[in-house]
């Protein structure tokens, strides 16, 4: 339960619906049960005055009809507002859990699969709408009604008017508990199995083609098959004790009703005419008390999942940034060197090997640098650490001759440019794809003009701009994913671009005519680029070589490709 309290203080944030909510609640249910009393004595004391008795029927019969308008009305209302109360927390709590996840990215989200975040911030935030609807406001509603009406019915009879209310208490007592206790035993292992599954048929939706491909699909739809198994397994033991607690509660109410019949029948109710009406008055408010707690049983039952789904989030939540950005400072890109990096040491979480080691490396402002070099050898590291996804270990990172460190996020988003190996294609239009590029609005016309540079001129011809790309940009094959997300380096004006594989993918002679691009587009900006590949290098005023961890060589083109049993220069003859 303490996995709750956290969730919890998030309702001080929609206070006044919340509480207006349980008001409405309660004057429904005390509607309810008073429209169902009331009738209980009108027929009753009707059947008592018979035919030739003089009998003020109107004023019961108006107040039955107003009671039963006013339940109608509160209950609509009360839908209305707690569920407009139950969403704003809701969205306090999405825009909370966003704030909090952000700057575990990348370092820490890298150890979750995307599907099962997105399970966790959907279904399982999803899961928690109800510890409102059907825990708190239920419950504060039921113990108010129970208070209410025993004081009401305490001005017939006081001891009949214990006896239910204490009979309820100790109901609302119970109930729960118990419903609480069995549903805690495989809560857990429902909300797991469900989050399993959901993941498994992302995944198995996913891979479609690759499963395709390798004869693979029938092996994974059983196990996806046995997985749906053990998840209605453990759906159909909540739906058995759900049934087992309405039925416990009708067999009590039962019980609850012969009781008050048998000590109404012998209680002292007055010496009025209509006295033995107020049997059925006292019998049907006992039997209509009773949809109060119908609720109850089956909201404590879920409770389980609750906590679970509440676990869930706060494991991520909870989870300390591997980067704070605490710095205060602007970046000015107005001194020289620009980048130094001094000693930089670093190595991945949950890795033994180092990425860097012992990294000493220089920049300036409006250089080119080109990084080279085997794959696992530190290149992308480098850019990961200049856009603080990640600090280094040991040594210092500095930027126009301050540490990086100092420096507020923004300052480094707005000036730096980060292309990464893997280009995101947002389910939207292609303007909006590309407009995300600068925080300024691009003109159209730059855009296609752009776009057709790329290469992607194609996409254009039907719908423009206003072109669909769909989820993860399906219909993009990957060689124009890459395109794209150069369109949008393209469209940035950002002076420091980090650019990792930007050609990986593309055909010898696409890849010229984009690095000339790139050039062009970088020729008072500070390049920083990735790759494999030697086409271009000329052009570029640096070249790193970076193997095991470490920079083994650096110089202009011309300097490594003189230098004898080189590295680079062996690399060059090999290809």
């Amino acid at each position: 339960m303490r996995a709750l309290l956290p969730f919890l203080t998030l309702f001080k944030h929609a206070k006044f619906h919340l509480i207006l909510g349980i008001v409405l609640m309660l004057a429904g249910m005390i509607a309810s049960i008073g429209l169902m009393t009331l009738s209980g004595w009108f027929l009753a004391a009707t059947a008592i005055a018979g035919i030739g008795t003089l009998f003020n029927y109107f004023y019961p019969s108006a107040s039955v009809r107003g009671l039963a308008i006013g339940r109608t009305a509160a209950r609509y209302v009360e839908k209305i507002v707690t569920h407009d109360a139950t969403f704003r927390v809701l969205a306090k709590l999405r825009v909370q859990i966003f704030s909090r996840i952000i700057p575990l990215s990348p370092g820490v989200l890298n150890q979750y699969r995307n599907s099962d975040l997105l399970n966790r911030l959907v279904a399982d935030v999803d899961t928690l709408d109800s510890l409102y609807l059907r825990l708190v406001a239920p419950f504060i509603t039921a113990l108010s009604i129970i208070v209410i009406m025993t004081i009401g019915l305490s001005f017939v009879n006081v001891g009949l008017a214990l006896f239910i209310g204490i009979s309820l208490l100790v109901l609302l007592s119970v109930i729960p508990t118990l419903f609480y206790q069995l549903g805690k035993r495989f809560g857990a292992q429902l909300t797991q199995a469900r989050s399993l599954y959901r993941v498994q048929f992302v995944e198995f939706i996913q891979a479609q083609a690759e499963l395709l491909l390798f004869n693979a699909q029938n092996q994974a739809q059983k196990k996806l098959e046995h997985i749906e198994a053990q998840w209605q397994n453990y759906q159909q033991k909540e739906a058995n004790l759900s049934g087992l607690s309405t039925a416990l509660l009708v067999f009590f109410n039962g019980l609850l009703v012969v009781a008050v019949l048998w000590f109404v029948s012998e209680a002292d109710l007055g010496t009025g005419l209509y006295k033995a009406a107020m049997i059925a008055l006292f019998t049907f408010c006992a039997l209509a008390s009773f949809e109060m707690l119908m609720p109850i049983g089956a909201a404590f039952l879920h409770i389980g999942q609750v906590i679970a789904s509440a676990e869930r989030v706060s494991e991520i939540t909870q989870q300390t940034p591997m980067v704070k950005f605490t710095g205060t400072q602007e970046l000015f890109l107005n001194s020289q060197p620009l980048i130094q990096a001094e000693n930089i040491t670093f190595q991945y979480p949950n890795r033994s090997d180092l990425a860097l080691n012992q990294l000493n490396l220089t920049i300036f402002s409006g250089q080119k640098t080109a990084i080279l070099g085997k794959t696992g050898s530190g290149k992308s590291t480098l850019l990961q650490l200049l856009v603080r996804n990640y600090d280094a270990l040991q040594g210092q990172l500095l930027l126009a001759g301050k540490s990086i460190e100092h420096y507020t996020e923004c300052s480094l988003r707005k000036n730096i440019c980060f292309l990464t190996q893997r280009v995101h294609v947002f389910s939207d239009t292609l303007r909006n794809n590309l407009q995300i590029a600068n925080e300024n609005t691009i003109d159209d016309q730059r855009m296609q003009y752009i776009v057709e540079q790329v290469g992607l001129g194609k996409l254009l011809q039907d719908q423009g701009l206003d072109l669909w790309l769909g989820d993860g940009g399906r219909p993009l094959s990957g060689g124009e994913q890459r395109r794209l997300g150069l369109a949008r380096i393209l469209l940035n004006d950002a002076p420091i671009l980090l650019l990792d594989e930007p050609t990986e993918g593309l055909d010898r002679e696409t890849e010229r005519h984009i690095l000339n691009l790139i050039l062009q587009h970088a020729q008072n900006k500070t390049l920083i680029m990735v790759t494999h590949r030697l086409t271009a290098l000329a052009q570029f005023d640096l070249l790193c070589v970076m193997d095991n961890a470490k920079l083994i060589e650096q110089g202009s083109y011309s300097e490594l490709l003189n230098q004898e049993s080189g590295f680079f220069k062996r690399l060059v003859e090999r290809i």
